[in-house]
């Protein structure tokens, strides 16, 4: 910082600052009860700053942080004689002095601290709102305002944030303090936690709208394709995809089909489609080319619908012929669901969490997929309902068993973090969103697994408890019709899967080998 230089000031001017200054700050020292050569030293560094001031043109008022540095850097010939403590002692006194200036009135602080400090106040009130704890609040709290202090020493400004300037940051000799804001620790190093404290608050900062976006992309954006970008737009709205399902279509078409049949439709024909399926069968296993026809498929099939391209086309990828599955489904016993409910620990939250998704899953064999979408508006408490968006985005309302009402209700009450969120089930730890996949929840699954000592190897994860209610219900007598309606299947061929493993139905319908002939 660069202060005004004026003329130099008179003996006697100098004296009368001097008289009208230091007084009330030595009484201020007083009332602090310290003792009398401390005060001596301390007033006798206040009386060089004033000095120093003076001789520099300055006013009080203009005295800050800055001002500390330019003092502790100044080739001195002030009027008076003045003893030169250590570096360290010297900017813990003169910041004494400062603290009494903001506490009088006589000085403030300066103007991009005080915005910057309201930016960290904004911050930390949204990490409160996301459910963080308040230690974790106060330590980034230090951080930003820490930040906010060496941009200010260093000439920078909030909108000048990059990650050249947070390497700077984390790398420098600390230094800095400011009273009224910021205290210095008493050691800084730039470790990984505070390079992720300032990088929350710069890309809180860029959402805010204060600064620009300051992460730079590794690599540009690939091109987009229209029809593709169509396809995909018409899928969600008209036939109900779920992300996932658009992801592969887009996955699928920009790196399978447009590789090898181009961007333009009008120019696809038979024998592009023919080769390009012909170069897939090499590298690729027959479920995989099954899911790429799938793609191509409904890609053709609209393209052909808003005459993009010939709409015989369709007829042109072949079929893919997939053995049927040989394996039976995996499953475990009724009492083995039990235990694993049971192996949840519903004396934390974490606990009461797991055991409600568990519940769910058991009682009314929801996919994994099903949890994280669970919204609070979907459970009707007083109809003992509860609304399940299925494959494709179909809703079906469902009955609530009361076991897992009375988990629903105790983990929402008791277990679930009090955030602005209108998902059931949330992180345990902040912040505290929505589960974010299906994933989430089988590892949930796989923890239980191990705490109830049951064998994992060969299961599957959360599709367990489906598994296990399908087959256990036909086991139990339950028709494929009573099973495709709990599983919500589209069509009963699916649920036959699960009547093979009724071993007790098979064996009464079951052929005797025929007997060898003599």
């Amino acid at each position: 910082m660069s202060f005004p230089s004026g003329e130099r000031i008179s003996f006697p001017d100098l004296q009368d600052r001097l008289k009208e200054i230091i007084p009330g700050y030595q009484s201020w020292l007083e009332q602090q009860g310290l003792g009398s050569r401390r005060i001596a030293k301390l007033v006798c560094m206040a009386r060089h700053i004033v000095t120093w001031l003076a001789v520099s043109g300055i006013e009080i008022a203009a005295f800050d942080i800055r001002g500390i540095a330019g003092f502790l850097s100044h080739d001195c010939t002030c009027p008076g004689r003045f003893q030169s403590p250590p570096l360290r002692r010297t900017r813990e006194w003169a910041n004494r002095f400062l603290t009494w200036l903001l506490d009088t009135g006589q000085t403030e602080l300066p103007s991009l601290i005080v915005e910057g400090g309201k930016h960290v106040d904004a911050f930390i009130s949204d990490l409160s709102g996301q459910g963080y704890s308040d230690c974790t609040m106060q330590n980034r709290s230090t951080v930003c305002r820490h930040f906010v202090v060496w941009l200010y020493c260093s000439d920078l400004v909030l909108d000048q944030i990059d990650d050249g300037v947070i390497r700077r940051f984390l790398e420098h000799e600390c230094t800095c303090s400011c009273p009224h804001f910021f205290r210095r620790p008493s050691r800084f190093t730039g470790s990984s936690g505070v390079r992720i404290s300032i990088e929350r608050f710069a890309d809180f900062l860029a959402c805010a709208g204060v600064m620009e976006p300051w992460r730079t992309e590794e690599a540009p954006p690939a091109a987009r394709n229209v029809f593709v970008d169509s396809y995909l737009d018409w899928m969600h709205r008209h036939r109900g995809a779920r992300e996932r399902t658009i992801c592969i279509h887009e996955w699928h078409l920009n790196r399978d089909v447009l590789p090898d049949l181009g961007d333009d439709p009008a120019s696809y024909d038979v024998s592009a489609i023919r080769a390009a399926f012909i170069s897939w069968a090499q590298t690729r296993s027959s479920c995989q080319l099954a899911g790429m026809a799938t793609v191509l498929r409904g890609y053709l099939r609209y393209l052909g619908a808003n005459g993009f391209c010939n709409p015989a086309l369709v007829a042109a990828v072949p079929s893919v012929r997939i053995e049927p599955q040989a394996d039976l489904p995996r499953y475990v016993t009724d009492s083995e669901v039990e235990a694993l409910i049971a192996s949840c620990d519903t004396a934390t939250s974490i606990g009461m969490r797991d055991r409600a998704i568990m519940l769910l899953l058991a009682r009314l064999a929801l996919r994994a997929g099903d949890i994280p979408a669970l919204r609070l508006k979907d459970i009707d408490w007083e109809q003992a309902r509860i609304r399940v968006s299925g494959k494709s985005r179909r809703s079906e309302a469902m009955p609530l068993p009361q076991d897992c009402g009375d988990a629903l209700k105790i983990y929402i009450l008791h277990g679930r973090p009090r955030v602005d969120s209108d998902f059931v089930f949330l992180r345990s730890c902040a912040p505290h969103r929505a589960l974010s996949s299906g994933r989430i929840v089988s590892e949930t699954v796989r923890r239980a697994k191990e705490r109830a000592g049951i064998d994992g190897e060969g299961l599957p994860a959360a599709h367990l408890f489906r598994h296990s209610r399908a087959t256990n219900l036909l086991r139990g007598g339950a028709s494929l019709e009573t099973v495709a309606t709990i599983l919500r299947h589209e069509s009963i061929k699916t649920t036959t899967l699960y009547a093979r493993v009724d071993t007790r139905m098979l064996l009464e319908v079951a052929q005797p080998w025929p007997e060898d002939e003599p």
